[in-house]
């Protein structure tokens, strides 16, 4: 027993040695397996910018559907095209809902307009549904961070959120207020407000999306106190028949002046109605608002 037991290890040793002995191993890892962090995108040069802003409640590109035969992602993308918007707000979106074909719905607009178009979305009370914004990198570069803003729900209809894009040379904000709630849609005001004022670094920053709310209703009052309501009061719902406004964009103010900043400049407003352009009727319920502007550096 003592011989073998001398054999036994004498072949362990000899297995060790050939092995490279106890040492542990070395892993070298090939240089497609090692992960490479692109460089942050070097921000634009100062400069003089003309924008435009869009703000659109899509109704998940499903409204019309029986009578288009399709989701309206054509149509949208083409009003979009129309306007020469370039930053847009999306309310009623799906991302990845069973309902709309488990299409991740601002992808799918955004590579409709153009491979240089990117997107973020927003949930609100559920993980499938709620805001977006789109942009086109090749006029408004990378958006450079996001973030989400949750807006409770009390007596109203559901949880309800605000998404915001940072752009180099503005930030971007979406939200879809309660359609039931007027005190849900004040305390949502006054989470957004409060996000404005801590994220006010000198950039204007943009609000926009479906208020459901009227011109002179509380909601609007409120709103107006911290921001300056850039687009008109013309009527955004229904898209075939409008008979009420309550799709905006806003500019918060810095200050407490109600006057837009001196470097700047509204070009031109407006809403984008059948008369107009005729597939606006049955790409979604409502009419898409804009806003272009003008930014001195």
């Amino acid at each position: 027993m003592k011989i073998r037991g001398k054999y036994f290890i004498a072949a362990v040793v000899c297995c060790l040695a050939l092995l490279g002995g106890c040492d542990k191993p070395t892993v070298t890892k090939s240089p497609s397996s090692v992960p490479v962090v692109p460089d942050p995108p070097e921000p634009p040069e100062p400069q003089d910018i003309t924008f435009t802003l869009m703000t659109y409640n899509v109704g998940t590109f499903n409204k019309y559907r029986d009578e288009l035969g399709h989701f309206s992602y054509q149509e949208v993308a083409g009003i979009i095209n129309a306007v020469g918007a370039k930053v847009v707000g999306l309310n009623e979106t799906d991302h990845g809902a069973l309902r709309t074909h488990v299409e991740f719905q601002e992808s799918k607009l955004a590579s409709t307009l153009s491979s240089t178009w990117d997107s973020h979305f927003f949930n609100a009370a559920y993980l499938w549904y709620g805001n977006a914004v789109i942009w086109d990198k090749a006029t408004h570069w990378q958006g450079i961070s996001f973030d989400r803003v949750v807006l409770e729900k009390t007596d109203g209809s559901e949880v309800r959120s605000m998404g915001a894009v940072e752009f180099y040379n503005f930030f971007f904000l979406t939200t879809h207020l309660d359609h039931v709630s007027e005190t849900d849609r004040l305390s949502a005001i006054d989470k957004i407000t409060a996000w404005a004022g801590e994220h006010n670094s000198g950039k204007p920053i943009f609000l926009a999306g479906d208020m459901n709310a009227r011109p002179g209703s509380a909601t609007l009052t409120k709103l107006l106190e911290h921001w300056i309501q850039l687009t008109g009061n013309d009527y955004t719902f229904p898209s075939d028949n409008p008979d009420r406004c309550i799709d905006y964009i806003f500019l918060y103010k810095a200050g407490d002046s109600d006057e837009m900043p001196s470097n700047l400049e509204l070009l031109e407003t407006g809403v984008v109605t059948a008369d107009a352009v005729p597939s606006v009727a049955t790409a979604s319920d409502h009419c898409p608002v804009w806003a272009r502007l003008l930014l001195r550096r």
